[in-house]
C-alpha cells in the first residue's frame, strides 16, 4: 500500500477564468445577434475585455493569438452593424477560441 502511495501522482489542471468568461459571452452575443444587435455588441466588448485580462494575468500574454481573436471581434462587431448574417463569423470565433482555450489548458498541464 505504501509503494502505491508513493506512485500516485497529482495533476493540477488550470482553466483560464477569464477566457472561459470570454467564450460565455461570445455564446450569449451569439443568442442574442437577432434579437438585441446592441446587446450582442456590449457582450463582445465584454469578450474583448476578458481577453486583454488573460493577457495581462499571464496566460500566454505574448501568443499572437490574441491579436488574431481581437481582430475576429472587431469584424463580428462590424458584421452585427450591418445586415448581414454573423452566425459563420461566430463559429469561426468560437472555433479560434475554444482551440486556444484547450491550448492553454494543455500548456498548463505540461509544466
Amino acid at each position: 500500500l505504501l509503494t502505491a502511495l508513493n506512485t500516485l501522482v497529482v495533476v493540477d489542471q488550470v482553466t483560464p477564468l477569464p477566457l472561459v468568461l470570454a467564450r460565455a459571452a461570445i455564446d450569449a452575443a451569439k443568442e442574442q445577434e437577432q434579437k438585441d444587435k446592441d446587446k450582442a455588441q456590449v457582450l463582445l466588448q465584454t469578450a474583448r475585455k476578458q481577453l486583454e485580462r488573460s493577457k495581462e494575468l499571464g496566460y500566454a500574454g505574448r501568443d499572437p493569438e490574441y491579436a488574431v481573436l481581437d481582430s475576429d471581434i472587431s469584424n463580428l462587431e462590424k458584421q452585427l452593424k450591418g445586415n448581414g448574417d454573423a452566425s459563420s463569423v461566430f463559429a469561426k470565433l468560437e472555433n479560434r477560441l475554444s482551440a486556444f482555450l484547450g491550448k492553454q489548458q494543455s500548456e498548463r498541464v505540461r509544466r
